[in-house]
């Protein structure tokens, strides 16, 4: 791409050398969108979520455990999904909606949370 385009392609997203430390307890819940439920936790001062498809999915996948390490006080490096989603390390993006509710953003999809 850099021959033909001048392009230059990013670097690999992940997590920074030294991660910032992040206050999980106000994304700490369950988020919903069609199909999947991702439920995050903290684990000994770390971040974690389980991704589960449910409803007409749930046979799709086993549910996906991912370590989720800070790039920011609302974005993740997300690991443990591999293949299934990106290659080492996934963005997983917290934010609020425009009314106020949390969300989460997993593979460019938004999730609300619903408790």
């Amino acid at each position: 791409m850099a021959e033909l385009a001048a392009v230059t392609m990013p670097e690999p997203f992940g997590p920074p050398a030294e991660p910032p430390v992040v206050d999980l307890a106000p994304l700490v819940g369950t988020y919903r969108r069609e199909g999947v439920v991702i439920t995050v936790t903290e684990r000994d001062g770390a971040g974690h979520a389980v991704w589960e498809f449910v409803d007409g999915m749930k046979n799709f996948s086993e549910p996906l455990e991912i370590d989720l390490v800070p790039v920011s006080a609302t974005v993740f490096a997300g690991t443990g999904v591999g293949a299934a989603f990106s290659e080492d390390y996934m963005p997983v993006v917290f934010s609020r909606l425009e009314y106020g509710t949390g969300c989460v953003y997993i593979g460019m999809r938004c999730g609300p949370k619903v408790a």
